[in-house]
């Protein structure tokens, strides 16, 4: 049987390039799935304006001003709503974040400690690692036809 390293003969800052790319495409696409699956604030709203809208409008003589305060409030509700939903998909960019710096700090750590003859400096393949997981994120927005 023949030794495994001879079949996939690979430049040691191949393997380095994609664990990064590797690391970025997971990246893309946890954030990715934060956009698809957060709320709809406009949905409660939606129903709650139309609900209290022809409720009111059957009210004679304050309907207007009645559909007038429906749609201030339901506005109002909607702007916090997205604020808030806004605000939780933040945070959770900002984990995902945190933890592919993470990940890709141990990467090249583990690269370095294979390959302790390269000479590069811990910088540059820190570097080099967060480069191409930045260009398999550029990818990846790609493939969903934008950012």
């Amino acid at each position: 049987m023949r030794d495994i390293r001879e079949n996939n003969a690979e430049d040691p800052n191949e393997t380095l390039l994609r664990a990064g790319g590797t690391v970025g495409f997971l990246e893309q696409a946890r954030y990715q799935a934060l956009v698809t699956d957060k709320d709809d604030p406009t949905w409660d709203a939606k129903w709650m304006y139309h609900g209290f809208g022809s409720i009111v409008n059957f009210v004679p003589g304050v309907g207007d001003i009645a559909q007038r305060g429906v749609d201030a409030v339901t506005y109002e509700w909607q702007q916090q709503e997205q604020k808030r939903i806004d605000t939780i998909q933040q945070q959770e960019n900002e984990k995902t974040f945190v933890g592919r710096e993470r990940q890709l700090q141990a990467l090249a750590d583990a690269w370095i400690k294979a390959n302790p003859d390269h000479g590069s400096s811990r910088f540059v393949i820190t570097g080099e690692i967060n480069g191409a997981a930045y260009d398999a994120n550029s990818r990846v927005k790609g493939l969903k036809g934008g950012g």
